[in-house]
């Protein structure tokens, strides 16, 4: 008998515990203790990548009833853009953005989203479904949730004096270029590359420490670069992927139900963030023509001269990339430009 009262208050503590744990680990925050996540964002406030973070921020908040908060650090107050994941696998910062340009020298199997034309912008959202869950698997082993891809548009070739109508129009240039890849078809086409952020870009053109640069709209027109390097290419292709991280160990903190709010927000953010992102572009290209700003849009022909060097990376990218980053590549096989 007293054998099977042991037995009966054995079970009975287990089960208690069990309870209890769970009430606890439910209860770990709330609106008076919340989670705050740090949003470390080299980008000003005013910009796309910054917004679409605010919205994902605002919807989470409101639907949690401020069990998770945003924080936000603007303009590189908290983080540079390179470190969007270092900083945040270390919780420096818990949320960040970059481009993967900055960190395929030290992450190969992220190689093929770097080269140009790797994806036919018209097929964003589709590519994106398609990359997400293999993106959000690899990401974990970094100590990184993948929230999301933003759209990130056509790629920008700025200059000086001259449009860069064609790859010969590089010949004996110094060009901001942002990874391995990119410097890789820059020194192809006769050029000098150069890295540094771009919030150094405007004083560098100034003084002639670069001729040009490759970027994305929405920073050539947040930090006025047509100012000083006038004569901009409107390429058609893309350039980059821009992915936002998260510490993995907040994101682990958090209940399976905000996780899912979360996810919801994400997915409700998605189509909302591309097609704002597209209006955008148009309005601000407009704008940067009205300060004096000129813009070439590639022809096909001059495209297709573009294009045919980048695509002949992806045997070397594969090469280079690991079995995981063969599998983006086989991914991608039917995103890429033809």
């Amino acid at each position: 008998m007293h054998t099977y009262n042991r037995v009966i208050i054995t079970i009975m503590t287990i089960v208690m515990a069990a309870v209890f744990g769970l009430a606890s680990a439910s209860s770990a925050y709330d609106a008076d203790d919340p989670i705050v996540l740090k949003c470390g964002i080299d980008n000003p406030p005013g910009d796309m990548k910054s917004k679409t973070i605010k919205r994902v921020g605002d919807l989470v908040e409101e639907r949690t009833d401020g069990r998770i908060q945003f924080e936000y650090f603007y303009g590189g107050s908290l983080i540079k853009k390179p470190q969007f994941v270092s900083a945040v696998a270390r919780g420096i910062a818990d949320i960040s953005t970059g481009p993967v340009s900055f960190i395929t020298g030290k992450i190969p199997e992220l190689s093929i989203f770097e080269i140009y034309g790797a994806y036919e912008l018209d097929r964003f959202l589709e590519m994106q479904e398609a990359v997400e869950p293999l993106l959000t698997e690899f990401m974990e082993t970094k100590g990184i949730h993948h929230v999301m891809v933003q759209y990130s548009g056509s790629t920008v070739f700025a200059h000086k004096k001259k449009f860069l109508k064609t790859p010969a129009d590089w010949q004996g240039q110094k060009m901001r270029l942002g990874g391995r890849w990119q410097s890789e078809l820059g020194k192809q086409w006769g050029s000098s590359p150069v890295f540094m952020p771009p919030g150094d870009l405007y004083t560098a053109s100034q003084r002639g420490v670069i001729d040009g640069y490759m970027l994305i709209w929405d920073i050539v027109y947040g930090l006025k670069l047509y100012e000083v390097t006038p004569y901009i290419i409107d390429s058609g292709f893309s350039n980059n992927l821009e992915i936002v991280t998260m510490n993995l160990e907040k994101w682990n903190s958090m209940t399976p139900e905000d996780q899912e709010i979360f996810t919801k927000a994400v997915d409700e953010v998605k189509p909302w963030t591309y097609e704002k992102t597209r209006e955008h572009y148009k309005e601000l290209k407009q704008d940067i023509i009205a300060k004096g700003g000129k813009i070439h849009k590639l022809t096909s022909e001059e495209k297709s001269m573009y294009l045919k060097d980048a695509l002949e990376l992806w045997p070397k990218v594969r090469e280079m990339s690991g079995p995981v980053g063969n599998e983006f590549c086989d991914i991608m096989e039917e995103f890429r430009e033809k």
